[in-house]
């Protein structure tokens, strides 16, 4: 397992596509998918272990649902991840995970977009992140998608195979995608903008 790669896998249109393209490349992953409490976990990784069925990839799960909770008290109706700067966390557990296999690489499916909206994405960031981590070892980061936007992601997905179908977007949880939260509003689009005709039913609202 030395050579094996991991990849932080949430359920999601970019995550799900570059699993799909590391498995194509031939690359050895493990997916691991990080339950912080966010409101929609279950459907996320439900998603992952999905996807990693498909392609005979082992997915490892870590339950931060505790720490999300706390975090979450008095956010009810707020439709927003619970932690801050999740990719801060994500990225040190990722990290660590990776070195506990003796992996070389931790792939992270950033768009170009989220380098922009997200403190925790951005490339100052991701910079600095990779100098702590070469500090600490020799674990890469890597951020294939991050120069794509999401509908060039879907694009590449669609010549991969990949059945969008089976991953998910949606902040608040629910079975069927609600449509209108800031994830489903940004799928909708770019699956738009990609020519690429969801199914029937998919979201709960028109």
């Amino acid at each position: 397992m030395e050579s094996a790669s991991v990849l932080l896998l949430s359920g999601g249109v970019e995550s799900v596509t570059l699993l799909h393209q590391l498995a194509s490349q031939g690359e050895a992953v493990q997916g691991l998918f990080i339950d912080y409490g966010q409101r929609a976990a279950p459907q996320e990784r439900a998603a992952a272990e999905d996807n990693c069925a498909r392609l005979g990839v082992e997915l490892v799960p870590l339950d931060l649902g505790a720490v999300g909770d706390v975090f979450r008290r008095g956010q009810e109706r707020k439709a927003h991840v619970p932690l801050p700067h999740r990719n801060l966390v994500a990225l040190a557990l990722g990290l660590s995970y990776a070195a506990s296999l003796g992996a070389r690489r931790l792939h992270l499916a950033a768009n170009r977009q989220d380098t922009v909206d997200y403190a925790s994405s951005s490339h100052a960031f991701l910079a600095q992140f990779r100098l702590m981590s070469g500090l600490l070892g020799d674990v890469q980061l890597v951020t294939p998608l991050i120069g794509l936007s999401k509908t060039e992601i879907v694009a590449r997905g669609i010549g991969l195979g990949v059945d969008y179908a089976t991953t998910y977007s949606c902040l608040l949880g629910y079975p069927l995608h609600c449509g209108r939260c800031p994830q489903c509003v940004k799928r909708r689009e770019a699956f738009h903008e990609a020519g690429y005709e969801e199914p029937e039913g998919f979201y709960r609202t028109a």
